[in-house]
C-alpha cells in the first residue's frame, strides 16, 4: 500500500514537474506571434564568443548557437527556432535530432530562460580580425555592428567603393570621384573625377603668356588674349603707318626705337600720300563735269529701288506654346512660310523655323532658314545667289520706342562647295542656310516678343536690283 502511493506520489511529481515546466516556457506559436524574435537572432550574424562555445549552447541539427530555442518536452533536448520550423515540422517523421525520439511539435516550447542564458555570452565583435576591439552580451552585437568603426560599408555618393566605416571622410576627402567639389580658381562646382577636364577648360585658371615676357607673370585663362593683343611687349605687331606703305613688323617693345629711327622714310611716304591727294584734288573739277552721269545713275538706282520695294517678308507665327510642345515632342520639328520674292520678278524664296532648334541649337535655340526655291525668272537672274539675308524676332511693345528686335544676318559665300544651296534650283527647292542658335528659348519669353500667344519673324533680303529684270 505505501509502495502504490510512492509510486502515485513519484507520477503526481513527474506531472507536476512537467506542468510546472508547461507553465513557466509559452509555445512556440504563441510567442512569435506575441513575442517576435530579436532582429539580432533573426539576422545569422557571423558570431565571435570570448570563451569557447559550451555544447549545451550548440543547435544539434545546424551546429551553430542556439538562437531562440525550443524545447522537446519529452527529451529536453533543444533546437533553434529556424531549424524547428524549417526542419523539424515540415519533416514526415517528426524526431529529436539528438537521440531520434520521437517528439509532438505542439507541445515544443521557447525556452526563455535558457535563450536568456545564451544572450548574455561574451562576444566579440564581429570585425575582429580587423583590429575591433569591442567585447560584449550577444544581445548587443547588432546595435555594435550598425555603429562599428570596422565594418564595411559602401560609398554614399555611389561611386562603387568599398571600406571600413573609419576611413569614410579620408575616402570623401581624398578619393571618391563622385563627390562634387569646388574649383579653387573659378569656384565652379564638378565632379572630381571631372577635376582633370575641367582644369582644360577653366577659364581662370593661370596660365603664363605664351610669348614669354615675364616668366613671373600668370594670367587668367579669359584674360590671355587681351594681354596679348594690347599688352604683351614680345608680341609682334605692325607699324602704325602700314596703311601708307609702312611694312615693318616687330615687337611691341621695340616699335617705339623704329618710329625713332624711321622717322625720315615715314616723313616720305606721308609726302606721298599728300602728293596723291593733290592729284585727286586736281581730277575734282574733272569730276564735277560727270554729275550729268551721276544723275543718270540715281535714276537708275531709283528704277531699281522699285523693283525690290517687296523683298521684306513679316512671317505672323500663332499660337506659340502649343507649337513649341509639338517641336518639343518630335511631332512638328519644322514650320514653313508662305512663299515670298523678292521684287515682282526676283528670287523665290521660303523660310523655315525649328521652334525647338536644329543640329548646335537643338532644345536651346529657335533656328531659322531660308531656302532658294525654283522661280518662273531664274533664268534671267544672276547666279549663285550672294545676297545678305537679314532675320528679325520682332519685339511687340506698345511702344515703339521701346522694341528691341532680334536680328540675326547672314552674307552667303558662293563658291563652289555651296552650289546646293546657292545655285540655280534644279529641284523644286535648294537645301536651307541660316542660323542654328538664331534666338535662345529663355530669350524669347522675355520683353514682348510673344504677344497673344503670336511671334512675328521679318526676314529682309538686301537685294540691289542690279542684277534683276
Amino acid at each position: 500500500m505505501g509502495s502504490q502511493r510512492s509510486v502515485q506520489s513519484s507520477k503526481s511529481k513527474g506531472k507536476q514537474s512537467r506542468n510546472s515546466m508547461a507553465d513557466s516556457l509559452t509555445s512556440v506559436r504563441s510567442q512569435s506571434m506575441g513575442s517576435p524574435m530579436p532582429n539580432f537572432l533573426k539576422a545569422k550574424l557571423k558570431v565571435i564568443f570570448v570563451y569557447p562555445l559550451e555544447k549545451k549552447y550548440e543547435c544539434p541539427s545546424c551546429d551553430e548557437v542556439l538562437r531562440y530555442p525550443v524545447l522537446f518536452e519529452e527529451c529536453g533536448h533543444r533546437v533553434c527556432s529556424h531549424c524547428f520550423e524549417s526542419e523539424i515540422k515540415r519533416a514526415d517523421n517528426r524526431r529529436c535530432p539528438v537521440d531520434r525520439g520521437k517528439i509532438d511539435v505542439d507541445s515544443a516550447r521557447i525556452d526563455k530562460a535558457f535563450n536568456q542564458e545564451i544572450i548574455a555570452l561574451e562576444v566579440k565583435c564581429s570585425n575582429h580580425e580587423w583590429g575591433c576591439k569591442w567585447e560584449g552580451e550577444y544581445q548587443q552585437i547588432l546595435e555594435h555592428l550598425e555603429n562599428c568603426e570596422y565594418g564595411d560599408i559602401l560609398c554614399v555618393n555611389d561611386c562603387g567603393a568599398k571600406f571600413q566605416k573609419r576611413f569614410l571622410q579620408k575616402h570623401l576627402d581624398k578619393d571618391c570621384p563622385k563627390k562634387i567639389i569646388a574649383c579653387s580658381y573659378c569656384d565652379e562646382r564638378h565632379l572630381r573625377e571631372d577635376k582633370k577636364e575641367h582644369i582644360q577648360e577653366c577659364s581662370k585658371i593661370p596660365l603664363p603668356c605664351p610669348n614669354k615676357c615675364d616668366k613671373t607673370l600668370s594670367i587668367p585663362r579669359d584674360e590671355l588674349d587681351k594681354h596679348i593683343e594690347e599688352n604683351c611687349p614680345k608680341t609682334k605687331i605692325n607699324c602704325d603707318y602700314e596703311s601708307i606703305g609702312c611694312d615693318h613688323r616687330c615687337s611691341r617693345e621695340k616699335l617705339p626705337k623704329h618710329y625713332k629711327s624711321d622717322i625720315i622714310n615715314h616723313v616720305k611716304l606721308i609726302y606721298e600720300i599728300a602728293m596723291q591727294n593733290k592729284q585727286r584734288l586736281d581730277k575734282h573739277d574733272e569730276n564735277l563735269a560727270e554729275h550729268v552721269n551721276m544723275i543718270k545713275d540715281v535714276d537708275r538706282r531709283v528704277g531699281d529701288l522699285e523693283k525690290i520695294a517687296h523683298n521684306a517678308m513679316i512671317w505672323r507665327i500663332e499660337c506659340y506654346n502649343r507649337k513649341m510642345q509639338e517641336s518639343k515632342a518630335g511631332n512638328t520639328e519644322t514650320l514653313f512660310s508662305p512663299t515670298f520674292t523678292t521684287s515682282k520678278h526676283g528670287y523665290r524664296l521660303c523660310a523655315s523655323v525649328c521652334l525647338n532648334g536644329d543640329g548646335k541649337g537643338k532644345g536651346s535655340h529657335i533656328s531659322i532658314f531660308v531656302s532658294i526655291l525654283k522661280g518662273a525668272y531664274d533664268g534671267l537672274l544672276k547666279w549663285p545667289f550672294d545676297y545678305r539675308v537679314t532675320f528679325f524676332l520682332l519685339d511687340q511693345n506698345d511702344d515703339p520706342n521701346e522694341r528691341k528686335h532680334v536680328r540675326f544676318s547672314i552674307k552667303p559665300n558662293p563658291c563652289p562647295e555651296n552650289e546646293p544651296f546657292l545655285g540655280r534650283p534644279r529641284l523644286e527647292k535648294n537645301a536651307s542656310f541660316g542660323g542654328a542658335k538664331f534666338v535662345r528659348h529663355e530669350d524669347v519669353e522675355t520683353r514682348k516678343y510673344i504677344k497673344d500667344d503670336t511671334i512675328f519673324i521679318k526676314v529682309v533680303v538686301d537685294c540691289d536690283g542690279m542684277s534683276e529684270p
